[in-house]
């Protein structure tokens, strides 16, 4: 559930902070809107955080289909948006994130997503199974038998987070994310080794328009330098000219890879059973 807070940070004109932990930064005050994201309205940690904030600050909002965290919101009269039951929370990511974009927009900071919508309805048609190769299916090729190591920039961070998950969690596969140009300082020197020790890894860029200058700069040096060490990599583009057009068909697209790579890898995306091995000893 807490991409939605790393993509509206994206999305919106201001500072959002994604907290993926049991306690809030101590800067959190009376005045700071806080926002509980649990799709199930169960995870512990959205919980533990919630109850502090509640302590803390007057403006807090549950994003959730129910659970204890809804149980919650009723009981002390705390405004919530509550979202549709039965899905995977991955596969709710519209729910949890829409209704915040447009709640920011009837305060007057959210983005204009018009733009950004019809490339999303032209690439579910785009990347749905069909007789000929779509794009999504001929990048899950490329990926199939790899470790994906995908890195994005800026607006795109979260994105490659997001595909690093989704590959995670659909393929059943591990894959890990960096982000440009922080890369540029630390991973990159992993690169000498990784013929021996990774020779399966695949760097994906995840490329947009509105790339900084200097970013671009960086990736075409990057790419000089896979290719000078026989590593393999893939780049990858957005759709649409409007930033939220670039991010957000990035990120469907990154869904239906991981989707396809699943079905490669003969495995089904729905479940996943170690979560819930580790939540049951976590509860035990």
């Amino acid at each position: 559930s807490g991409i939605a807070g790393g993509l509206l940070g994206s999305l919106l004109p201001l500072e959002v902070v994604s907290v993926r932990d049991y306690t809030l930064p101590p800067w959190v005050g009376e005045e700071s809107f806080v926002v509980a994201l649990s799709y199930s309205g169960n995870t512990e940690e959205t919980l533990a955080a919630f109850d502090e904030a509640r302590r803390r600050t007057r403006r807090l909002l549950a994003v959730t289909s129910g659970g204890e965290l809804g149980r919650r919101c009723s009981s002390d009269r705390i405004p919530r948006i509550e979202i549709p039951g039965g899905f995977q929370p991955r596969a709710a990511l519209g729910y949890l994130l829409f209704p915040l974009l447009g709640l920011f927009r009837r305060l007057g900071r959210g983005p204009e997503l018009g733009e950004a919508l019809a490339v999303l309805d032209a690439l579910a048609c785009d990347l749905a199974p069909g007789k000929t190769e779509n794009e999504a299916q001929g990048l899950a090729r490329r990926l199939e038998g790899s470790v994906p190591l995908i890195y994005g920039a800026g607006p795109t961070a979260p994105v490659a987070y997001r595909w690093k998950t989704q590959v995670n969690e659909n393929a059943k596969a591990p894959a890990f994310w960096a982000e440009i140009p922080e890369l540029c300082h630390n991973e990159v020197v992993g690169w000498e080794l990784q013929g021996a020790l990774l020779p399966q890894g695949t760097v994906v860029f995840l490329r947009s328009g509105h790339d900084h200058p200097r970013v671009a700069r960086r990736i075409a040096i990057l790419k000089g330098l896979l290719t000078k060490r026989n590593l393999d990599w893939i780049e990858v583009s957005g759709r649409g000219e409007s930033p939220p057009a670039q991010l957000l068909s990035l990120l469907y697209l990154g869904d239906w890879v991981s989707y396809y790579l699943a079905l490669l890898h003969g495995v089904d995306p729905t479940p996943v059973a170690i979560i819930g091995e580790l939540k049951a000893r976590l509860a035990g």
